[in-house]
Protein backbone atom coordinates (compact mmCIF):
# COMPACT_ATOMS: atom_id res chain seq x y z
CA UNK A 1 0.00 0.00 0.00
CA UNK A 2 0.98 3.73 -0.42
CA UNK A 3 -0.42 6.82 0.91
CA UNK A 4 -2.02 7.40 -2.46
CA UNK A 5 -4.23 4.51 -1.52
CA UNK A 6 -4.78 4.71 1.81
CA UNK A 7 -6.18 8.15 1.02
CA UNK A 8 -8.43 6.94 -1.94
CA UNK A 9 -9.84 4.41 0.09
CA UNK A 10 -10.65 6.90 2.82
CA UNK A 11 -12.66 9.09 0.19
CA UNK A 12 -14.03 6.42 -1.15
CA UNK A 13 -15.35 5.18 2.36
CA UNK A 14 -16.54 8.91 2.78
CA UNK A 15 -18.44 8.67 -0.36
CA UNK A 16 -19.96 5.54 0.02
CA UNK A 17 -21.90 6.61 3.22
CA UNK A 18 -23.27 9.72 1.57
CA UNK A 19 -24.65 8.11 -1.52
CA UNK A 20 -25.61 4.61 0.17
CA UNK A 21 -26.19 6.31 3.91
CA UNK A 22 -29.39 3.74 3.81
CA UNK A 23 -27.92 0.31 2.67
CA UNK A 24 -24.80 1.05 5.14
CA UNK A 25 -26.72 2.24 8.32
CA UNK A 26 -25.66 4.10 11.58
CA UNK A 27 -21.68 3.51 11.10
CA UNK A 28 -18.15 4.45 11.71
CA UNK A 29 -15.18 4.28 9.81
CA UNK A 30 -11.98 2.91 10.64
CA UNK A 31 -8.91 1.67 8.95
CA UNK A 32 -8.03 -0.95 11.74
CA UNK A 33 -9.08 -3.97 13.26
CA UNK A 34 -8.60 -6.76 15.85
CA UNK A 35 -7.70 -9.54 13.41
CA UNK A 36 -5.41 -10.68 10.59
CA UNK A 37 -5.57 -10.16 7.78
CA UNK A 38 -6.71 -6.50 8.09
CA UNK A 39 -8.90 -5.43 5.69
CA UNK A 40 -8.18 -1.32 4.08
CA UNK A 41 -11.18 -0.39 6.33
CA UNK A 42 -14.02 -1.96 7.79
CA UNK A 43 -17.94 -0.21 9.18
CA UNK A 44 -18.70 -0.27 12.47
CA UNK A 45 -22.21 0.59 14.39
CA UNK A 46 -21.95 3.78 15.54
CA UNK A 47 -23.16 2.85 18.92
CA UNK A 48 -19.66 -0.02 19.25
CA UNK A 49 -18.01 3.55 19.80
CA UNK A 50 -19.85 4.87 22.11
CA UNK A 51 -20.90 2.39 24.59
CA UNK A 52 -18.31 0.25 27.33
CA UNK A 53 -17.54 -3.05 25.93
CA UNK A 54 -19.61 -4.71 27.92
CA UNK A 55 -22.68 -3.54 26.22
CA UNK A 56 -20.47 -4.58 22.45
CA UNK A 57 -22.44 -7.72 22.73
CA UNK A 58 -26.29 -6.15 22.90
CA UNK A 59 -24.74 -3.66 19.93
CA UNK A 60 -24.27 -6.85 17.82
CA UNK A 61 -27.32 -8.79 19.06
CA UNK A 62 -30.00 -5.61 18.01
CA UNK A 63 -27.88 -4.96 14.83
CA UNK A 64 -27.93 -8.56 13.49
CA UNK A 65 -31.71 -9.38 14.92
CA UNK A 66 -33.80 -6.08 14.84
CA UNK A 67 -32.10 -3.12 13.46
CA UNK A 68 -30.56 -5.39 9.90
CA UNK A 69 -28.56 -2.56 8.54
CA UNK A 70 -25.48 -1.18 10.62
CA UNK A 71 -23.75 -4.44 10.30
CA UNK A 72 -19.50 -4.82 10.74
CA UNK A 73 -18.52 -4.82 7.07
CA UNK A 74 -15.01 -5.13 5.56
CA UNK A 75 -13.19 -3.56 2.58
CA UNK A 76 -10.72 -4.53 0.52
CA UNK A 77 -9.30 -1.63 -1.87
CA UNK A 78 -7.07 -1.66 -5.16
CA UNK A 79 -6.70 1.76 -7.30
CA UNK A 80 -6.18 1.66 -10.94
CA UNK A 81 -2.13 1.85 -10.61
CA UNK A 82 -2.04 -1.89 -9.57
CA UNK A 83 -1.22 -5.01 -12.15
CA UNK A 84 -4.02 -7.20 -13.09
CA UNK A 85 -2.83 -10.33 -10.11
CA UNK A 86 -3.64 -7.66 -7.52
CA UNK A 87 -7.58 -7.63 -8.24
CA UNK A 88 -7.49 -11.03 -8.26
CA UNK A 89 -5.52 -11.08 -5.01
CA UNK A 90 -8.12 -8.58 -4.02
CA UNK A 91 -11.25 -11.58 -4.48
CA UNK A 92 -9.10 -13.64 -1.93
CA UNK A 93 -8.57 -11.17 0.54
CA UNK A 94 -11.98 -10.14 0.30
CA UNK A 95 -13.38 -13.59 0.72
CA UNK A 96 -11.40 -14.20 3.57
CA UNK A 97 -12.85 -11.22 5.25
CA UNK A 98 -16.20 -12.47 4.76
CA UNK A 99 -15.24 -15.40 7.03
CA UNK A 100 -14.86 -12.33 10.48
CA UNK A 101 -17.40 -9.79 8.92
CA UNK A 102 -21.15 -9.90 8.11
CA UNK A 103 -20.60 -8.17 4.88
CA UNK A 104 -17.32 -7.71 2.61
CA UNK A 105 -16.69 -5.93 -0.51
CA UNK A 106 -13.58 -5.61 -3.06
CA UNK A 107 -13.00 -2.15 -4.45
CA UNK A 108 -12.00 -2.01 -8.27
CA UNK A 109 -11.48 0.70 -10.42
CA UNK A 110 -13.64 0.37 -13.89
CA UNK A 111 -10.47 0.18 -15.84
CA UNK A 112 -6.73 0.48 -14.59
CA UNK A 113 -3.56 2.78 -15.75
CA UNK A 114 -3.02 -0.20 -18.30
CA UNK A 115 -6.48 -0.08 -19.13
CA UNK A 116 -7.44 -3.34 -17.81
CA UNK A 117 -11.13 -3.67 -17.70
CA UNK A 118 -11.06 -4.41 -13.64
CA UNK A 119 -14.41 -3.79 -12.59
CA UNK A 120 -15.92 -6.14 -15.45
CA UNK A 121 -13.63 -8.66 -15.25
CA UNK A 122 -13.73 -9.06 -11.56
CA UNK A 123 -17.93 -8.85 -11.94
CA UNK A 124 -17.53 -12.06 -14.25
CA UNK A 125 -15.35 -13.95 -11.97
CA UNK A 126 -17.80 -13.75 -8.49
CA UNK A 127 -20.78 -14.12 -10.80
CA UNK A 128 -19.59 -17.22 -12.76
CA UNK A 129 -17.49 -18.85 -8.90
CA UNK A 130 -21.27 -17.47 -7.15
CA UNK A 131 -19.21 -15.91 -4.59
CA UNK A 132 -20.70 -14.15 -1.55
CA UNK A 133 -18.84 -11.21 -1.47
CA UNK A 134 -19.76 -7.99 -3.07
CA UNK A 135 -18.48 -5.52 -5.85
CA UNK A 136 -17.88 -1.64 -5.93
CA UNK A 137 -16.65 -0.13 -8.96
CA UNK A 138 -15.49 3.63 -9.34
CA UNK A 139 -14.20 5.66 -12.18
CA UNK A 140 -10.38 6.30 -11.84
CA UNK A 141 -10.61 9.92 -13.58
CA UNK A 142 -14.07 11.20 -11.29
CA UNK A 143 -12.88 8.88 -8.18
CA UNK A 144 -16.79 10.07 -6.56
CA UNK A 145 -18.02 8.22 -9.48
CA UNK A 146 -19.09 5.18 -7.02
CA UNK A 147 -21.23 2.09 -7.60
CA UNK A 148 -21.84 -0.86 -6.13
CA UNK A 149 -22.30 -3.62 -8.93
CA UNK A 150 -22.69 -6.74 -6.71
CA UNK A 151 -24.15 -6.52 -2.89
CA UNK A 152 -22.36 -8.34 -0.47
CA UNK A 153 -24.66 -11.60 0.92
CA UNK A 154 -25.44 -10.59 4.84
CA UNK A 155 -23.98 -13.94 6.35
CA UNK A 156 -25.25 -14.77 9.90
CA UNK A 157 -22.39 -14.46 12.91
CA UNK A 158 -23.17 -14.89 16.43
CA UNK A 159 -22.40 -11.30 18.39
CA UNK A 160 -19.46 -13.46 20.66
CA UNK A 161 -17.77 -13.71 17.32
CA UNK A 162 -18.31 -10.22 16.13
CA UNK A 163 -16.81 -8.70 19.54
CA UNK A 164 -13.68 -10.95 19.43
CA UNK A 165 -12.87 -9.77 16.24
CA UNK A 166 -13.53 -5.85 16.64
CA UNK A 167 -12.75 -6.31 20.07
CA UNK A 168 -11.11 -2.44 21.12
CA UNK A 169 -12.23 -1.34 17.60
CA UNK A 170 -14.21 2.10 19.16
CA UNK A 171 -11.84 4.38 17.38
CA UNK A 172 -11.38 5.33 13.72
CA UNK A 173 -7.21 4.62 14.43
CA UNK A 174 -5.43 2.19 17.07
CA UNK A 175 -5.65 2.27 20.52
CA UNK A 176 -2.79 3.40 22.39
CA UNK A 177 -1.90 3.42 26.10
CA UNK A 178 1.80 3.49 27.75
CA UNK A 179 3.53 1.28 25.09
CA UNK A 180 6.96 1.94 23.80
CA UNK A 181 8.72 1.16 21.04
CA UNK A 182 11.15 -0.75 23.22
CA UNK A 183 8.61 -2.69 24.35
CA UNK A 184 7.01 -3.63 20.74
CA UNK A 185 10.67 -4.87 20.63
CA UNK A 186 10.50 -7.43 23.88
CA UNK A 187 6.96 -8.30 22.37
CA UNK A 188 8.49 -9.41 18.65
CA UNK A 189 11.31 -11.02 20.71
CA UNK A 190 8.96 -12.96 22.99
CA UNK A 191 6.18 -13.71 20.44
CA UNK A 192 9.14 -15.23 17.60
CA UNK A 193 10.40 -17.37 20.56
CA UNK A 194 7.16 -18.54 21.73
CA UNK A 195 5.79 -19.73 17.97
CA UNK A 196 9.15 -21.52 17.83
CA UNK A 197 8.55 -23.93 20.71
CA UNK A 198 4.66 -24.41 20.15
CA UNK A 199 2.19 -26.94 19.43
CA UNK A 200 0.50 -26.64 16.27
CA UNK A 201 -2.92 -24.74 16.56
CA UNK A 202 -1.90 -23.26 20.14
CA UNK A 203 -3.38 -20.17 21.18
CA UNK A 204 -0.03 -18.34 22.62
CA UNK A 205 -1.42 -14.83 23.24
CA UNK A 206 -1.78 -15.32 26.85
CA UNK A 207 1.68 -16.66 27.36
CA UNK A 208 3.41 -14.25 25.35
CA UNK A 209 1.68 -11.62 26.90
CA UNK A 210 2.55 -12.79 30.70
CA UNK A 211 6.01 -13.53 29.43
CA UNK A 212 6.14 -9.75 27.99
CA UNK A 213 4.54 -8.85 32.02
CA UNK A 214 7.12 -10.62 33.74
CA UNK A 215 10.25 -9.70 31.98
CA UNK A 216 9.79 -6.32 30.65
CA UNK A 217 6.24 -4.38 32.27
CA UNK A 218 6.43 -5.51 36.06
CA UNK A 219 9.55 -3.72 35.98
CA UNK A 220 7.96 -0.36 34.46
CA UNK A 221 4.75 -0.76 36.33
CA UNK A 222 5.46 -1.93 39.94
CA UNK A 223 2.75 -0.40 41.33
CA UNK A 224 0.16 -2.02 39.35
CA UNK A 225 -3.04 -3.46 40.85
CA UNK A 226 -4.86 -5.05 37.82
CA UNK A 227 -2.14 -6.10 35.44
CA UNK A 228 -4.76 -7.04 32.92
CA UNK A 229 -5.74 -3.98 32.32
CA UNK A 230 -2.44 -2.75 31.55
CA UNK A 231 -1.94 -6.32 29.22
CA UNK A 232 -5.02 -5.13 27.32
CA UNK A 233 -3.75 -2.04 25.58
CA UNK A 234 -0.95 -4.08 24.56
CA UNK A 235 -3.03 -6.59 23.25
CA UNK A 236 -4.97 -4.07 21.57
CA UNK A 237 -1.95 -2.46 19.88
CA UNK A 238 -0.64 -5.47 18.65
CA UNK A 239 -3.45 -6.46 17.20
CA UNK A 240 -4.69 -3.55 15.96
CA UNK A 241 -1.63 -2.68 13.71
CA UNK A 242 -1.73 -6.23 12.42
CA UNK A 243 1.37 -7.48 14.01
CA UNK A 244 -0.23 -10.39 14.99
CA UNK A 245 -2.94 -13.14 14.52
CA UNK A 246 -5.76 -14.29 16.32
CA UNK A 247 -3.69 -17.30 17.82
CA UNK A 248 -0.59 -14.60 18.81
CA UNK A 249 1.87 -15.56 16.05
CA UNK A 250 3.83 -13.10 14.22
CA UNK A 251 1.82 -12.17 10.97
CA UNK A 252 4.30 -11.85 8.14
CA UNK A 253 4.02 -7.74 9.03
CA UNK A 254 4.96 -8.51 12.35
CA UNK A 255 7.96 -10.97 11.41
CA UNK A 256 9.41 -8.28 8.89
CA UNK A 257 9.05 -5.42 11.47
CA UNK A 258 11.43 -8.12 13.69
CA UNK A 259 13.92 -8.49 11.49
CA UNK A 260 14.24 -4.50 10.94
CA UNK A 261 14.54 -4.80 15.23
CA UNK A 262 17.06 -7.11 15.13
CA UNK A 263 19.10 -5.17 12.42
CA UNK A 264 18.47 -1.67 13.51
CA UNK A 265 18.54 -2.48 17.46
CA UNK A 266 16.04 -1.96 20.60
CA UNK A 267 16.87 1.40 21.67
CA UNK A 268 17.79 2.96 18.00
CA UNK A 269 16.12 5.71 16.58
CA UNK A 270 15.73 3.58 12.91
CA UNK A 271 13.73 1.28 14.93
CA UNK A 272 11.35 4.03 17.21
CA UNK A 273 11.01 5.36 13.46
CA UNK A 274 9.85 2.30 12.35
CA UNK A 275 7.11 1.65 15.21
CA UNK A 276 6.00 5.28 14.76
CA UNK A 277 5.72 4.47 10.85
CA UNK A 278 3.67 1.71 12.07
CA UNK A 279 1.06 3.62 14.04
CA UNK A 280 0.87 6.47 11.29
CA UNK A 281 0.51 3.96 8.12
CA UNK A 282 -1.02 0.65 9.80
CA UNK A 283 -2.85 2.32 12.64
CA UNK A 284 -4.20 5.06 11.11
CA UNK A 285 -2.59 7.98 12.68
CA UNK A 286 -1.08 9.36 10.05
CA UNK A 287 -4.91 9.94 8.48
CA UNK A 288 -6.06 11.30 11.70
CA UNK A 289 -3.30 13.69 11.78
CA UNK A 290 -4.10 15.04 8.53
CA UNK A 291 -7.56 15.30 9.23
CA UNK A 292 -6.67 17.00 12.67
CA UNK A 293 -4.85 19.43 10.38
CA UNK A 294 -6.68 20.09 8.29
CA UNK A 295 -9.67 21.13 10.72
CA UNK A 296 -7.64 23.46 12.97
CA UNK A 297 -5.93 25.19 9.60
CA UNK A 298 -9.68 25.96 8.50
CA UNK A 299 -11.30 27.51 11.67
CA UNK A 300 -11.39 30.89 12.98
CA UNK A 301 -8.77 31.30 15.49
CA UNK A 302 -11.34 31.98 18.66
CA UNK A 303 -12.55 28.22 18.38
CA UNK A 304 -8.76 27.64 19.20
CA UNK A 305 -8.02 29.43 22.02
CA UNK A 306 -8.40 27.06 24.51
CA UNK A 307 -8.38 22.54 24.62
CA UNK A 308 -11.15 22.63 25.55
CA UNK A 309 -12.32 24.39 22.58
CA UNK A 310 -10.40 23.00 20.61
CA UNK A 311 -11.32 19.11 21.03
CA UNK A 312 -15.15 19.94 20.80
CA UNK A 313 -14.43 21.28 17.25
CA UNK A 314 -12.09 18.56 16.24
CA UNK A 315 -14.46 15.91 17.54
CA UNK A 316 -17.81 17.45 16.05
CA UNK A 317 -16.03 17.95 12.48
CA UNK A 318 -14.80 13.71 12.47
CA UNK A 319 -17.79 13.02 13.66
CA UNK A 320 -19.25 14.70 11.00
CA UNK A 321 -16.91 12.38 8.56
CA UNK A 322 -18.05 9.70 10.28
CA UNK A 323 -14.85 9.39 11.54
CA UNK A 324 -14.83 8.61 15.73
CA UNK A 325 -12.16 9.67 18.52
CA UNK A 326 -12.00 9.88 22.45
CA UNK A 327 -11.97 12.98 23.71
CA UNK A 328 -9.28 11.97 26.35
CA UNK A 329 -7.23 10.28 23.70
CA UNK A 330 -5.95 13.90 23.34
CA UNK A 331 -6.10 15.27 26.59
CA UNK A 332 -2.61 17.43 26.98
CA UNK A 333 -2.24 17.12 31.26
CA UNK A 334 -2.04 13.35 31.77
CA UNK A 335 -0.06 11.25 29.02
CA UNK A 336 -1.75 10.48 26.25
CA UNK A 337 -1.21 10.61 22.29
CA UNK A 338 -0.01 14.00 22.17
CA UNK A 339 2.86 13.39 24.77
CA UNK A 340 3.26 9.59 22.94
CA UNK A 341 3.84 11.28 19.80
CA UNK A 342 6.16 14.02 21.32
CA UNK A 343 8.09 11.85 23.43
CA UNK A 344 7.97 8.19 22.37
CA UNK A 345 7.15 8.20 18.64
CA UNK A 346 9.67 10.06 17.09
CA UNK A 347 8.80 13.94 18.22
CA UNK A 348 5.99 13.91 15.57
CA UNK A 349 4.59 16.57 17.64
CA UNK A 350 6.56 19.54 18.76
CA UNK A 351 7.13 21.30 22.42
CA UNK A 352 4.27 23.08 23.11
CA UNK A 353 2.12 20.39 21.87
CA UNK A 354 -0.91 22.53 21.87
CA UNK A 355 -0.90 26.33 20.53
CA UNK A 356 -2.98 28.56 21.34
CA UNK A 357 -4.78 29.81 18.09
CA UNK A 358 -2.94 26.91 15.97
CA UNK A 359 -3.95 23.95 17.72
CA UNK A 360 -1.92 20.43 18.01
CA UNK A 361 1.91 21.71 17.40
CA UNK A 362 2.22 19.05 14.22
CA UNK A 363 5.77 18.09 13.26
CA UNK A 364 4.39 17.47 9.39
CA UNK A 365 8.77 17.27 8.16
CA UNK A 366 9.54 14.49 10.79
CA UNK A 367 5.97 13.00 9.69
CA UNK A 368 6.88 12.90 5.75
CA UNK A 369 10.35 12.01 6.44
CA UNK A 370 8.65 9.03 8.57
CA UNK A 371 6.67 7.85 5.98
CA UNK A 372 9.13 7.91 3.39
CA UNK A 373 11.81 5.88 5.22
CA UNK A 374 9.30 3.19 6.59
CA UNK A 375 8.05 3.32 2.81
CA UNK A 376 11.65 2.29 1.21
CA UNK A 377 11.86 -0.14 4.11
CA UNK A 378 8.85 -2.02 3.99
CA UNK A 379 8.77 -2.10 -0.47
CA UNK A 380 9.95 -5.64 -0.07
CA UNK A 381 6.16 -6.45 2.13
CA UNK A 382 3.66 -3.87 0.91
CA UNK A 383 1.45 -3.27 -2.29
CA UNK A 384 -1.49 -1.29 -3.78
Amino acid sequence: MTLHHDEMANYIAQVLLREYRDHFGNVFISPVSSDFPKPDFIFLPVEISKRRAQAHKKVYQQVMEKEKRSYPTAFEFKTPYVQKHEYILGIGQAVTYHTTFVRSYLIVPEWSIEGFEASSFIYDVIKKSKLNIGLISYNPEKIEDVKIRKDSLVLEKEAESLVDATRGVTRSYAYWRETKPEEVFDFLKIADMESRKSKPGEDLRDKILEKLWKKVLSKRFKKAERKSSFLLNYYLLFSQLGLWDKSGRLTSLGRYTLHQAVRFGRESEEFRDIVTYLLLKYGGHYLLLRKIYLIQSSAPQKMLQSWEDWISLVHQKLQEENFYISKDDFRIDFPRLPYAYQRYFSGILLEPKFVEGKGLNINWPKILDILEKGRRIYAPIETE
